[in-house]
């Protein structure tokens, strides 16, 4: 999908500067990684909505080197760092200041340059996270609050991302794993892409990596996000897109794939992100698609959500194909009914066969119940088997009695 969103953006032009400088940043986010469009995708998600992401998978996947250049096309304030189990809270949060703890007793540390002032961060193994560092940083990445001595810092965070190779087990990380809306596993490069990787290796080897001017301001930025959440907005009103996310909802769920009413209220404004990606001010069901970044619980979940996604948002085409097939088997009833004589014992068959047709028109009707075409398709079908009736009951009085 990120590769299909790269093609339509490049064709896409929507006359409107704010959605131009996201296609823009996209565009330049990706251009110089080989297979990364949908990392890239991800990146653009999460600074538009605000939330965090953790990368899955073996090192050496150009993560960090992705995040790094968003952060630059930002111009924003960045900070790195691989966390291991021996890592310290001064590593992260600054160390203490001494000054301030020998003559007024506050024990205050030195934030300049460390997490609590960035704009865009990368923690590499973020699980490796201890007790410590875990508490100060599940307030920092949900409230963007950092409490410094007597002072209570908000924090211009915009987005945290973050790789591990694999999901924590331990339920003390699981409230850490929960934060990051955005969750995508990342493959290395396929076979059939490994001559252009091997090129572009080279030439950062012989030329280093190129600095471009920023893309888009940090100003320019928010008002994007407040355009999300005027997308967001819009949602609460809309029934349909409401009714087709809840049965969304429904069925990863008995899928056994576990959502929390957090992570699927988080869910809509991934969508309206999406929406906002893909320059529009309203949610389509295909911004759906986002979902395959934030409802995976494990890594066979990956997979399973997208078909799932994909699936749904193409449930009116897959409805025409099942009218096809039903409206083929109304017309041989209607032509095998016109030849048949007066109180044909045939006719108990018809009508049971015809009642069954009724009832999947019917259900396909109340699951298709935003899409017009569907709709109107039924109603006409439904009219031609109110026709048919009317035969079979002037062909037979008992058969006017079983309706």
């Amino acid at each position: 999908m990120g590769f299909l969103k790269n093609i339509k953006f490049m064709r896409k032009s929507s006359g409107n500067p704010m959605f131009e400088k996201v296609r823009l940043f996209y565009n330049a986010l990706s251009a110089p990684f080989i297979q990364r469009e949908e990392e890239a995708e991800v990146i653009v998600l999460s600074i538009l909505s605000g939330e965090h992401t953790l990368f899955i998978g073996e090192p050496g996947t150009a993560k960090s080197a992705i995040v790094r250049r968003a952060s630059s096309l930002l111009k924003a304030k960045y900070f790195y760092y691989v966390l291991n189990k021996y890592t310290e809270p001064d590593e992260l949060f600054g160390p203490i200041d001494i000054n301030e703890l020998k003559t007024k007793g506050i024990y205050k540390r030195k934030i300049e340059g460390k997490l609590p002032l960035a704009e865009i961060a990368f923690l590499d193994e973020i699980f490796n996270a201890n007790t410590a560092i875990l508490n100060t940083l599940l307030s920092l990445l949900q409230e963007r609050i950092f409490i410094n001595g007597d002072e209570k810092i908000q924090s211009p965070l915009i987005s945290l991302f973050s790789a591990s190779n694999d999901i924590p087990d331990e339920s003390e990380l699981r409230a850490l794993y929960d934060r990051l809306l955005f969750r995508h596993y990342v493959r290395p490069v396929s076979e059939s892409k490994l001559k252009d990787l091997f090129k572009a290796g080279i030439e950062i080897e012989l030329k280093g990596v190129i600095e471009e001017e920023p893309i888009m301001e940090i100003s320019e930025l928010k008002k994007v996000q407040e355009h999300v959440c005027y997308v967001l907005e819009k949602v609460k009103n809309n029934k349909d897109i409401l009714q087709q996310y809840a049965r969304l909802i429904v069925i990863f769920r008995e899928q056994g794939i576990h959502v929390t009413d957090r992570r699927a209220i988080k869910g809509l404004k991934a969508i309206a992100a999406n929406a906002v990606f893909d320059c529009r001010d309203h949610v389509e069901p295909k911004d759906f698609m986002a979902l395959k970044y934030v409802i995976p619980e494990t890594v066979d979940d990956f997979g399973k959500v997208a078909a799932i996604v994909s699936e749904e948002i193409r449930l009116p085409s897959r409805y025409l194909k099942d009218l096809e097939i039903l409206e083929r088997n109304i017309m041989r009833l209607r032509k095998e009914i016109r030849r048949i004589p007066t109180y044909d014992f045939r006719i108990i068959n018809y009508s049971r066969e015809l009642l069954i047709i009724e009832r999947k028109l019917r259900k396909i009707a109340r699951e298709a119940i935003d899409d017009n075409e569907v709709l109107n398709r039924i109603e006409k079908l439904l009219e031609i088997i109110g026709e048919i009736k009317d035969s079979l009951v002037s062909k037979s009085s008992l058969y006017g009695k079983d309706l």
